[in-house]
């Protein structure tokens, strides 16, 4: 692989053929880093907002399985003003605005939710609904510029009261600075509580167990201990049980394994199947500084 990411639209097709992919999907790669450019554009939503999740590993720290959506924790340590649709939709705007005049895209917020609804909610979640179009859809262009809405959509999730163990940071583009990103030791730990939560939440985490199956292999010497620390964080701020005995109930593996070969027409460089790659994550569980049962 090149580049992770396309950073110029003329060099798309190139970038495609370079990278194994369609050059539709690198069409639609260019447009979460131009949406990621305009976020790092944004002092309030550089230094408070913490890429995580599917595509922080694809674009940054495990390249193999890209997602549509765009996934951050709000670091509510001086970012608490953020956590409002209100606050969200106006900083995204102005972002984009920047992002559209440099890179020549059609950019707005076509609306900002928050999930679940109600002034109570500790852990919401705001998603942001991105519409783009790219320089070569003249039309669509028009039709946004009258505020017409888009059809190409990125969703942008913004996590609140999510702990965040550690993070860094990395380089976006040289020309607009740094974004902070989960270190990889936090995200593996946020999926295995993702997978633990499946039945009280009632979801299904299929994606969870191949990400991490893929980590653990190429990433052999990970910090086991920070891994268990994390795990422990973001577990008891959603009051959910962590023990190794917990990762052997037969409901995770069924949960975890339905739509799973699915997968495999997502991924670029490694899939491993269901039992073999629960088997690793089991394995890497076992060795986790965390109660037997």
């Amino acid at each position: 692989m090149t580049d992770l990411y396309p950073k110029s639209f003329v060099g798309l097709a190139t970038w495609a053929r370079s990278n194994g992919v369609t050059v539709e999907e690198a069409r639609q790669r260019y447009a979460q880093f131009v949406v990621l450019c305009g976020i790092a554009s944004v002092g309030s939503l550089r230094d408070h907002l913490v890429f995580k999740g599917g595509n922080a590993l694809d674009f940054v720290l495990q390249p193999n399985r890209s997602t549509i959506d765009l996934d951050f924790s709000l670091d509510m340590a001086g970012g608490a003003e953020l956590a409002n649709a209100d606050a969200i939709r106006d900083a995204l705007l102005l972002g984009l605005r920047r992002a559209a005049s440099r890179y020549s895209l059609g950019l707005t917020v076509h609306s900002v939710r928050q999930n679940p609804r109600g002034s109570d909610r500790t852990f919401a979640t705001f998603e942001a609904r991105v519409g783009y179009a790219l320089p070569d859809e003249r039309q669509l262009l028009i039709r946004m510029a009258n505020d017409q809405p888009s059809p190409h959509v990125i969703p942008v999730e913004v996590s609140t009261n999510e702990p965040i163990s550690a993070a860094t940071h990395f380089l976006i583009d040289a020309s607009i600075g740094s974004l902070r990103i989960c270190t990889l030791e936090d995200i593996v730990g946020e999926k295995l509580r993702s997978l633990l939560q499946q039945s009280i939440r009632n979801r299904n985490r299929r994606q969870d167990v191949l990400d991490l199956a893929v980590i653990i292999q190429a990433h052999p010497m990970i910090d086991r201990l920070r891994v268990a620390d994390a795990l422990q964080l973001k577990a008891i701020a959603r009051n959910v049980l962590v023990s190794r005995a917990e990762f052997r109930n037969p409901e995770l593996a069924l949960r975890a394994r339905f739509g799973y070969e699915a997968l495999e027409a997502t991924t670029r460089v490694t899939f491993i199947p269901f039992d073999r790659a629960l088997a690793i994550a089991l394995d890497f569980v076992d060795k986790l500084p965390i109660p037997a049962g």
